[in-house]
């Protein structure tokens, strides 16, 4: 591990493989405990929405309820590329064997605590809109899996105080929570995304609109993890984050686009076109929604990268014979991403 890690975030941070997930709405249903829908209450009780100490004791108690997870650490992985164990390496994530959706509500939960201290200690630069993205989408993972069959009615959200002067770390410890929330939301994506695929493959209009909304607030929640993980200073980077990515503390070219829990999100996405397309039929604001929300999210990696390093800078996964910008990058990954869904019809205003 890390030395730098454990001043910054709680770690090891133990995750499931993607690819051990639960396949759909069915099969989460089957795999969630009894237990869960008692936590997903919790959460939601109208007593612990009025203020942000109040919302932190309340996931502490959720998370204490679900109690220690049963697992055993994941060693000689053949489906794991080198890039995601570097990347798991550095931000301090242990992939595990055990129940794969409890490891999931687990892994949700200390990504939640861990921006909710910060926030309630120190505040935050996210802006309201953000913030209540952000919390939302944690707030659907946490109660969907309890039902998948039913979209969460949406909850208070605290407000946040702004970030103060920032202190030593600040940056980092933003950063390396940060990632683990994005890691949690792109596994919940994936789970919403073929639940989707499933659903309209099945004809279940109800299901497939349910999994459609939960993956528009998971990747609006995407959007605001990835400006939490970029609140510091440009000058915060270069002395505590960008050292963090670049030899010898870490690898060449690792980037977290080759992270195992956001390419599986891709292949989700791939596969989903027909079901979009499926489902726009019958719900139209669905597909608009998500598009919406998953172009956003790319937007604001690129805003992240342009505060820190501007928008020439070479990105990470740059070779020596190439220089494209970091910002160049992350657009070229958005057209891709979202050119894979269909189009999203618009009104015909001359009607």
């Amino acid at each position: 591990m890390t030395d730098y890690l454990p001043h910054v975030a709680t770690v090891p941070f133990p995750m499931p493989r993607p690819e051990d997930l639960p396949g759909d709405a069915s099969a989460i249903a089957a795999a969630a405990p009894s237990a869960l829908a008692g936590l997903a209450d919790g959460v939601a009780d109208p007593a612990h929405r009025t203020g942000l100490a109040d919302m932190l004791a309340a996931v502490r108690t959720a998370r204490a309820d679900l109690g220690p997870v049963p697992s055993t650490l994941v060693v000689d992985d053949p489906g794991e590329s080198r890039p995601n164990r570097d990347n798991d390496l550095a931000f301090g994530i242990e992939r595990h064997h055990g129940d794969p959706l409890i490891l999931f509500v687990a892994a949700a939960l200390n990504a939640h605590l861990g921006i909710l201290e910060i926030a309630e200690e120190r505040g935050t630069g996210l802006d309201e809109a953000a913030w209540y993205d952000l919390i939302t989408g944690f707030d659907t993972l946490v109660r969907w899996p309890a039902d998948p069959t039913r979209l969460p009615t949406p909850l208070p959200v605290p407000g946040c105080i702004r970030s103060g002067k920032p202190e030593p770390l600040d940056g980092l410890r933003r950063w390396v929570r940060g990632h683990h929330v994005f890691m949690v939301l792109a596994q919940g994506g994936t789970l919403a995304v073929n639940s989707l695929t499933t659903a309209a493959e099945a004809g279940d209009e109800e299901v497939a609109a349910t999994a459609a909304e939960v993956a528009s607030r998971v990747m609006r929640a995407c959007r605001a993890a990835l400006q939490f993980a970029g609140d510091a200073s440009p000058d915060q980077y270069q002395s505590e984050i960008r050292p963090t990515l670049m030899p010898p503390v870490a690898p060449p070219q690792m980037s977290g686009l080759r992270w195992r829990d956001h390419e599986a999100l891709v292949v989700a996405l791939t596969a989903s076109s027909d079901a979009w397309s499926w489902l726009a039929e019958r719900c139209p604001d669905a597909l608009g929604d998500f598009r919406a929300a998953l172009d956003a999210t790319y937007e604001s990696h690129k805003d992240v990268c342009g505060h820190f390093v501007g928008s020439q800078s070479p990105s990470l996964l740059a070779t020596s014979r190439s220089h494209r910008p970091a910002v160049g990058v992350i657009e070229q990954f958005r057209r891709l991403r979202v050119g894979t869904l269909p189009a999203a019809s618009h009104p015909d205003l001359h009607k």
